[in-house]
């Protein structure tokens, strides 16, 4: 008996060990942002008294994809010059939080790293100008140092406004810049815009049409490959600067943009997106005014549950079927979308139809009309986090 349990504890506790072996490989690391605890769905102020600090503006925000390396922004209250601050993880402790060495001393905005960390974007006031005008730069990192900054050449610089900056995977830049303004009086508003490389040139400048409007856009943020933007527009004088989310469709096509929940958009300014590589936390800046002007700049974040939300990828268009003729149609499995839920619940208003199934399963829709007319399906698209989407899409029946 002795002799079989000692044989049994040879076999039993080498196998635990594998076990407790491979789960602990299995268990992915915790990205850090700074020794900071996450965030729910409600922004809180990012490193409060460390990055946050009260009395200071802060402003734009923006981590390395390994989340080792953080930059950030800050403007003087008087003159309104900025400077970039810079923590790096070095084995596992972050430097002190401190002015980013390679730009001391100039006048700059805006930090964002490039996805591969590589690089740096950023605003510089144009040197002498003084007329609030900023040109986009970027610093490179070359074996692990960073090397001498460079203005990028026309056109993404101009003689107008260039603000902020952020580049996609294939190192298309998106920015935002009041260059549609030259030549119009008493026109300040910017406009969103893109520039791809070609070759390892920029050689020509777009804007982005689906997102202009009579108002401001700026601050925006491009997700590495491409398929959400998030900028901040002036929305009127109650909510004053809020943030708003395209996404891009099968026909890399811009929809029209939403206004970001209102768990996360406030009565003050909010601006200067930033989302973490895994799209798990959105980080943004939120600006007080009072009557004599700023009077508090803060970075926050917020988990992204509220963030994205369910939008057509693959629309349908418009149904016609003969009265008589039965109804088989198959909807593509991309029909919706979703950035951070692979496993939407899809449903359509099939009851308010007698003659109407809908296999969600299968995106199957049947039936056989039973009288003539024009109707409109409704499908709604439900995330995970209960984010709802619907689309309208009108079915004709005729003889």
């Amino acid at each position: 008996m002795i002799q079989n349990r000692n044989t049994m504890n040879k076999i039993v506790i080498p196998l635990l060990l594998i076990l407790g072996i491979f789960s602990c490989k299995q268990k992915p690391d915790l990205a850090d942002y700074f020794g900071q605890t996450y965030p729910d769905s409600i922004p809180v102020i990012f490193a409060p008294d460390i990055v946050s600090i009260k009395g200071r503006f802060e402003q734009g925000i923006s981590f390395t994809p390994d989340t080792r390396e953080f930059a950030f922004g800050t403007l003087n209250s008087t003159d309104f010059s900025g400077e970039i601050y810079h923590s790096k993880k070095i084995d596992n402790d972050w430097t002190e939080v401190m002015v980013f060495e390679p730009l001391k001393n100039e006048s700059v905005f805006l930090p964002y790293f490039s996805p591969n960390g590589k690089s740096l974007l950023y605003a510089k006031e144009n040197s002498g100008a003084n007329d609030g005008n900023t040109d986009i730069w970027m610093i490179k990192k070359v074996n692990d140092k960073w090397d001498i900054p460079k203005k990028m050449n026309p056109p993404l610089s101009s003689l107008s406004r260039e603000a902020n900056a952020c580049m996609t995977y294939d190192e298309t830049i998106y920015f935002s810049s009041n260059r549609n303004c030259i030549g119009k009086e008493n026109c300040y508003t910017a406009d969103l815009f893109y520039s791809k490389s070609i070759n390892n040139q920029y050689q020509n400048v777009k804007v982005i049409s689906e997102c202009s409007s009579p108002n401001d856009e700026e601050s925006i943020f491009i997700s590495p490959n491409e398929d959400y933007i998030i900028f901040c527009r002036y929305t009127d004088n109650k909510t004053w600067m809020d943030l708003y989310i395209s996404y891009r469709d099968y026909n890399n096509i811009w929809l029209e943009p939403q206004m970001l929940d209102s768990t996360i958009n406030s009565k003050d300014w909010d601006r200067r997106p930033f989302v973490s590589i895994d799209n798990n936390f959105l980080f943004f800046t939120r600006l007080q005014f009072g009557e004599k002007g700023l009077i508090e700049s803060d970075i926050y974040w917020v988990k992204t549950s509220k963030l994205f939300k369910p939008f057509v990828y693959k629309p349908i268009p418009d149904i016609v079927v003969q009265f008589g003729e039965k109804l088989d149609m198959t909807l593509p499995k991309d029909y919706f979308k979703d950035i951070d839920d692979e496993q939407l619940t899809l449903s359509v208003n099939e009851n308010e139809f007698d003659w109407l199934e809908f296999d969600s399963k299968q995106m199957k829709l049947s039936g056989l009309p039973t009288k003539e007319g024009d109707f409109e399906l409704v499908f709604t698209a439900t995330d995970k986090f209960l984010n709802i989407t619907e689309n309208k899409v009108k079915i004709t029946v005729k003889k």
